[in-house]
């Protein structure tokens, strides 16, 4: 397991950032997917702003939504919409484009189709980096423990009703995170601890199904989250 600690979430959020611009070479077309949810919400901000914004823009880029709560964009449990607040606040630089999940058309199985169709029409093949958080479940994205969208093989994005939170989803799905160049996983704070000690042991968390074997992996921790050594 590819781990950096870091001494508090700030120092993390800037060692994130860092990679991220790092990971873009000046020019060149690339494909970077977020994943929603508060751990990443400072992250996307930084990047939003000076100096990180113009570093950024020197590039094409496609920004792409790792997973939707099945909300519209005007709920505050949206990802796109945190997103588009965050690290779009200052608006989007020219030649980038922003692949989300259209709640709007009130039907997850077809939202799913339509990301689908957009990502091929957008010419993506793998993603150059995805972006990670990891549920006190050990799920990520909204690939959680049980649920058979952990079973697709065939499809970039499916729907799924998760009953522990009693609400539908849309999300990439595990191939996808699994064939992306570079996989980053934010985690911070006690409550990720023991995933990660179970991770060790072998565990099939989902978010250990979706990295595990993988070498272009990095994990992001607090001291609070890392596993003893």
């Amino acid at each position: 397991m590819n781990l950096r600690i870091f001494d508090s979430t700030d120092d993390l959020i800037r060692a994130a950032a860092r990679a991220i611009v790092d990971a873009v070479p000046p020019g060149v077309a690339t494909s970077i997917a977020l994943s929603g949810g508060s751990t990443p919400k400072p992250l996307y901000k930084m990047l939003g702003e000076s100096p990180w914004r113009e570093e950024l823009a020197k590039s094409p880029i496609t920004w792409v939504v790792v997973d939707e709560r099945y909300v519209p964009e005007s709920d505050p449990q949206s990802n796109s919409a945190m997103i588009r607040q965050t690290l779009f606040a200052n608006g989007m630089s020219d030649g980038h484009r922003f692949l989300r999940f259209r709640t709007e058309l009130n039907d997850p199985a077809k939202t799913a189709e339509e990301f689908s169709r957009e990502w091929q029409s957008l010419g993506l093949t793998d993603l150059d980096l995805i972006l990670l958080g990891i549920g006190d479940d050990g799920h990520t994205a909204s690939l959680f423990p049980g649920t058979e969208v952990l079973n697709v093989e065939d499809r970039i994005a499916a729907a799924v009703f998760v009953p522990k939170v009693d609400m539908w989803r849309v999300t990439v799905t595990k191939p996808v995170i699994r064939a992306a160049k570079q996989r980053m996983v934010l985690a911070t704070g006690e409550a990720k601890k023991p995933i990660f000690e179970a991770m060790r042991n072998g565990a099939d968390y989902p978010i250990a199904v979706v990295t595990r074997g993988l070498d272009a992996t990095w994990f992001f921790v607090d001291r609070a989250a890392a596993p003893a050594r």
